[in-house]
Order: C-alpha cells, then structure tokens, then sequence
C-alpha cells in the first residue's frame, strides 16, 4: 500500500484544522526511524506520529500516547526537545501537492521559528529540523558527500529539497498542449496505470490503478484502450480535494482482510469503508494491521528496537557457526598427516634434491606425499607434525564451540519467544538486559553485566477455583526461578515440547493433582509459547525433581525426563484467577 502524495494532502488539511496554533509539549522516539510529538491545541492532547520506515513511511495523527522505544537520546532529539518542545506550530503545509513532504512551521518563545520537514520518500525518507533561516540543524538520518548522495543533509549546511518529480502535472496546468500531451502518454503500449506512474508527477501504483478504473472500468486496462478526456476527468476528479476539500477517506477490506487505505472513494479492489478521517484509517491499517482486530502496541518502539538486537545475535552466531563448519577437519585429516610427516622422517636420506613427490608403497596402496621446494624433509615433516596438533586441537575444541553456538542460538529462540509475549516495558526490557548479560549483545561502550535479576521481574502466580496454586515464568531468568528456587522437587512441572516457552509448576508437593488443574497448567504452559493459539500443543509434564540445568547453559535451559505428554490447545482456561 502507498502513503502517496495525494494522501499527504489529505493529512497536512486535516492537521492544519487540528493542531495549528497547539503547543508542542513532548518530542519522543518511538523506534530509531520516527518521531512522535505531543501537541495540545483546542483544548485537546494530540499525538502525532512521522514514521521514515521503509515501508511504512507516514505522518498522521494516533490516539494514544506515544512512548519513547529508543534507549538514549539521538542528537536530533536533543535539538527537539530544545527548539520544538514549548513551541507553538504556526502552520502545516505540503512541500508541493504532488511531493511527499510535509513542514511544520514553529515559533518557540526563547528560540524563535524552526521548521521540521517531514520527508517520505521511500529508502530516503528523513525527518529534518531547520532554523529559521533554512540551515540544517539536524536530521533523523545524516547524508553526507558521497557519489550516490543527491544532496547533502548535515548539520550546518543549506537545506535542499528532495529532486522533484518528472512528468505531467495530474491536474490541466493551464498550457494550450496539455491535453495533446497526455493524449501522446495513453498511446504507449503496456497497461494503464503503469504509463500514469512512470508519466505523470505523483501518481502512486495504488492511485493510477484508481484512475484507470475510472477511466477504462478496469484497473489493468491497457493505455491504448484509454480515452484521453476520460483520463483527464478522472485524474481532475481524483485531485479537486487538493484546492476544494471534500475528501473520503476511508479502509478498503478484500476477502473481509483489510487490504488498504485511501483518501478518495477506491473502486477498484475490495470493498471501501470511509473513516472519520484520513488519520483514523492509517492508525487503524498500519498500527492495528491488516486483519487485525486489536489495539496498537504502545511499546512497539521499544519492541521493535530489541527485535533488532536479537536478530543481529542471530546473524552474528550464525555467521560463526557457518565459519566452524569451513574450520572443523574431516574424520582421519589429523591422523593421515601426522603419517605423511613420520614416513617423511623415515625416509629423509633418500629424498633427493629437487624431488617434487615421496612415494610410499604400503602394500595394498601407495602413500604418496608432496614435498616442499623451499624446505627440506626434516623441516617440512616438523611443519607437518605442527599441522597435525593444531587440527587434533580443532577436532576437540570446534565440536565443543559448535554445541555452545547451537545452545546460544536455542537460547535466543527463548529470548524472541519472551519478547512476542512480552505485555508491558519492564518485560522488554528484561530481554534486552538479558541479551545484555549473557554477552550476547553487549552495549556499546560497556561491559556485559553478571546478572540481569534487577529486571527479572515477579513470575505470574494464578489459583484454581479449589486453591491450587500455579507458577508462570513469563521471561529466561523467571523460568529459572520458577523451576529451582520457588518450586518444590514434588511438584508438577510442565512445558510445550520442542519449542521455547514458560516454564508452569503446580505447587503440589507432591500431594496428587486433579486431571483437571494438571490440564489448565499444560494450557498455560502451550499459551505462554511460541505455540500461542494453536489448537493442538504437545505439552510434557513431570515432576520437578525430574527436571536439571543443561551444564553449561543458559537461564531456563533444562533437561526433564520421565514426563507424560498432554495434548492441549493453547489459550487460557476461564477457572484461573491471580493468585
């Protein structure tokens, strides 16, 4: 779906009925690529969101309070928090009606005007802060002199707008050959909207397949099928909104899935459902997402930002897993060299000067060593024996270092697992300390901490109806605790098989557990899982005395045996309470 320039339009009138003459209250960092401003304007809060990600670039409005989800203060918000905190916003325009970029124009009381620029255009997308003579003072992303830079955005230096687009206005600019012109485009092969993307300024896939629809009565008609006035009524049609209001915005849903947003009544896929605002429609597609019913995550800044990390981990453990396996010696490589470096000894004296082979008859084969120009026997078969060491060494250590990478890889399984379940900033943020403290992703400029128990947090405690008490460890070191220092060795424990998850005790003590409370445990166990939702989870469940550390391994990471396995689905039994 495409945040287009006429889409831009819509957004930069709505927010110039909303939030002119507000004064900015708050600046934060959602995620390293947005910038969310808290405005209060007709005695009203507003939060409003300019997201530069590829690609879900966007500027609109939310109706939740924006949170900060980056650790540390960028340079660019430090400046924010200077310039536009405090300041009131004097007007919102549009770069151009056919740019996606968007400039708040500010007066702050001590520092007078700044402009924040809005800028979204694809993999360039940037969001700039000027002062009011147009000099840089900062940007989101910093662009500094190279061959592919377009134009420099550094601090100190003139801002220069993004190249404007190529091509015919979507609108008749008045010239005596506009139409001729247009009439020359519709005539070249290959489907319509295509040629009004590649030929007409401003025109988004999703917008020209619109006016093809309109045009033609189908969204991949060819140009050549087009008539050019109908052309130009519909693109007329489309952008009148620009100079005399009236917009529709609106949701577009296909097969009931929501498919798409648009500022004008779309007809060409799906089924439109207008919005009270432009705004209201890209908060519910891009932060509720498609078929999704639910509310957007406050904390998906944050979220997001340790998703990154662990991924990193994961591509960085990768990478030294895939380099052992070039490291590690084939069966017997040792062996047959330290045979070539004795044979070599053996037979030393009758090696002849310039001999470029020694070759050994065994018998049933002959052994036939390469001998070295530059060294002599005696020399080349120390060389060798020194080979042959090193790689009985890397036969034992590589072994032990693939199983220590393959463990770390596991236990970020956990880590990712603990981070989707993950309901509030404490819980996230104990994943991030936890990556932290095991090494696995150390912050820069620190080193890693020995433990990560000030942001373990309380496991989740839940009571049966009839009082029997269940232990959930909702993150690595909570399973830890769950398992070996809160439970009892007879008590019931429980976990979905082969994949990471919560480990759930019963508090039993050994006294026998009723089929029912032991299934609502297992239940609990496949609900705070990676298999969340899934109607059928295998579950095993053992007593806890049956359950040990792996040697050597991570928080959580356990060995059981003697378990029964249930077959569950995973969601939460209605009978459990907080304990």
């Amino acid at each position: 779906m495409h945040f287009d320039a006429l889409t831009l339009a819509c957004v930069v009138q709505e927010l110039t009925g909303q939030l002119v003459e507000g004064r900015i209250q708050n600046v934060v960092m959602p995620d390293e690529r947005a910038v969310g401003l808290e405005i209060y304007a007709n005695r009203t809060r507003h939060y409003l969101l300019c997201h530069t990600g590829e690609p879900t670039g966007r500027l609109h409005l939310v109706d939740f309070k924006l949170r900060r989800g980056v650790e540390g203060a960028s340079p660019l918000l430090l400046l924010l928090r200077k310039f536009a905190r405090g300041a009131r916003i004097q007007e919102v325009r549009q770069w151009s009606p056919i740019e996606r970029v968007a400039c708040l124009e500010l007066e702050h009381p001590e520092h007078g005007p700044s402009t924040l620029v809005v800028e979204l255009v694809g993999r360039r997308s940037n969001v700039v802060l000027l002062d009011g003579e147009g000099t840089i003072r900062d940007c989101l992303v910093r662009v500094p002199p190279s061959e592919r830079a377009q134009r420099l955005l550094l601090p100190g230096h003139v801002y220069q707008e993004p190249p404007p687009q190529e091509g015919l206005l979507p609108w008749d600019d008045g010239s005596t050959d506009y139409y001729q012109r247009l009439a020359a485009l519709v005539q070249k092969p290959g489907p319509l909207w295509r040629t009004l993307v590649s030929g007409v300024a401003g025109m988004s896939p999703t917008l020209a397949r619109e006016v093809a629809w309109r045009a033609c009565g189908r969204a991949d008609a060819a140009a050549t099928d087009a008539e050019p006035l109908a052309v130009v009524q519909a693109l007329q049609a489309l952008w009148a909104p620009v100079r005399e209001g009236g917009w529709e915005p609106g949701l577009v849903f296909d097969d009931g899935q929501l498919w798409g947003f648009a500022p004008y009544h779309l007809h060409f896929r799906g089924r439109f459902q207008p919005t009270t605002s432009m705004s209201e429609a890209l908060a519910r597609f891009f932060l509720a997402g498609p078929g999704a019913d639910r509310p957007p995550d406050p904390y998906a800044g944050l979220r997001g930002e340790v998703a990154a990390q662990l991924r990193r981990a994961r591509e960085r453990l990768t990478r030294q897993l895939e380099a052992l396996q070039g490291d590690e010696p084939a069966p017997g490589e040792a062996e047959a060299l330290r045979t070539q470096a004795q044979w070599l000894l053996a037979l030393a004296s009758q090696i002849q000067p310039g001999q470029d082979r020694l070759d050994v008859d065994l018998g049933e084969e002959v052994l036939s060593i390469p001998l070295r120009p530059d060294l002599s026997p005696v020399a080349q078969a120390e060389r060798m024996f020194r080979q042959a060491a090193k790689l009985e060494r890397a036969a034992v250590v590589i072994p032990q270092r693939r199983a220590a990478l393959e463990a770390d890889l596991t236990y970020l399984d956990q880590l990712e697992t603990d981070l989707a379940l993950a309901e509030d900033q404490p819980a996230i943020a104990a994943v991030q300390e936890e990556l932290r403290a095991t090494g696995l992703a150390a912050a820069r400029g620190k080193k890693p901490r020995t433990h990560a128990r000030s942001q373990e947090g309380a496991p989740l405690r839940l009571r049966t109806g009839d009082g029997w008490e269940i232990l959930v460890g909702r993150n690595a070191r909570q399973n830890d605790a769950v398992t070996f220092r809160l439970s009892h060795p007879d008590d019931l424990w429980c976990h979905v098989r082969d994949l990471p998850g919560a480990h759930v005790v019963i508090r039993s003590q050994g006294r026998p557990v009723p089929p029912v409370v032991v299934e609502a445990a297992a239940r609990v166990a496949a609900y705070f899982s990676r298999a969340r939702d899934e109607r059928a989870v295998p579950v095993a469940v053992t007593r806890r005395r049956f359950v040990s550390r792996q040697p050597g391994g991570r928080p959580g990471q356990v060995y059981y045996r003697q378990e029964e396995t249930l077959v569950v689905p995973a969601t939460l039994p209605d009978s459990l309470l907080p304990a």
